[in-house]
């Protein structure tokens, strides 16, 4: 199976959002499986689709601090980025090229990122069993879930999905670096969620003596997923189709407070 391998480099939060939605809407005619990397240019939260932005941060405070805020297509928890190295795993219907079943898909995915990461000397390891429900805040980096990939017992990357005519989308990312304390504070109402997050949540260069590279984790990630998905990368760019709709999406769309703030 040959996959499409598109690294996006930084864009802000909006254009992140909507490149994905654009891949994802041409999967319907050109049927292209696409692993994207990206970064974001500004800090940026990014929300589940059925999550309150207004609810769960104050957006005033994240506007001054320059924190960008985006509500995702897909499901989960408050993300935190700027940190994190970013991906999508996009693939059509009917294509007998992912697993169907969403809890096969994670797993699958899983086992890609884990490889990718024992690769760099990370000993990383996915959660099998599904936790507790508790009353944690809804911060994706703090609330472990079924097969989420872990390191010394604490979440370090997270995925959600979304499927529609065209074919299923994934968004995942894989926490390099700790989000410095300022942007920590402001990623939830809870008082002292700062103080939540450091004893529930780590990062890769937070557990090591030698830091591993953006560079390094996004080839690793790649690796990864190219040994455990048995697929073949093709280094690539967006069609110019997509680039054109993500443009558009950008600007009517995830830029826009009708889609971020609606209730």
């Amino acid at each position: 199976m040959t996959w499409r391998l598109i690294n996006t480099k930084q864009n802000n939060a909006a254009m992140n959002m909507a490149i994905d939605e654009a891949m994802l809407l041409t999967q319907k005619a050109s049927r292209q499986p696409t692993l994207r990397i990206y970064d974001w240019l500004h800090p940026a939260f990014s929300f589940g689709y059925f999550q309150r932005i207004s609810d769960e941060v104050d957006v005033s405070a994240c506007d001054a601090h320059g924190i960008e805020l985006v509500r995702r297509m897909t499901g989960g928890g408050t993300v935190i980025h700027g940190w994190d190295v970013t991906y999508t795993i996009i693939v059509p219907h009917g294509s007998g090229m992912f697993p169907k079943d969403i809890s096969a898909a994670y797993c699958a995915i899983s086992d890609g990122l884990t490889s990718g990461l024992q690769r760099l000397g990370v000993d990383a390891a996915y959660q099998i069993e599904k936790p507790i429900a508790g009353n944690a805040p809804n911060i994706c980096l703090t609330n472990p879930a079924q097969y989420d990939t872990l390191l010394n017992g604490k979440k370090i990357a997270g995925v959600s999905q979304r499927r529609n005519q065209a074919g299923v989308m994934y968004q995942g990312y894989i926490a390099l670096d700790l989000p410095t304390p300022d942007v920590l504070v402001l990623a939830s109402r809870q008082v002292s969620f700062d103080r939540v997050a450091a004893g529930k949540s780590t990062a890769i260069n937070q557990c090591r003596s030698d830091p591993i590279r953006r560079q390094q984790l996004e080839d690793a990630v790649a690796v990864g997923f190219h040994e455990m998905l048995g697929v073949q990368f093709v280094e690539a760019e967006p069609s110019p189709e997509e680039i054109e709709t993500a443009e558009s999406l950008a600007q009517t769309k995830y830029g826009c407070a009708e889609w971020n703030f609606r209730r």
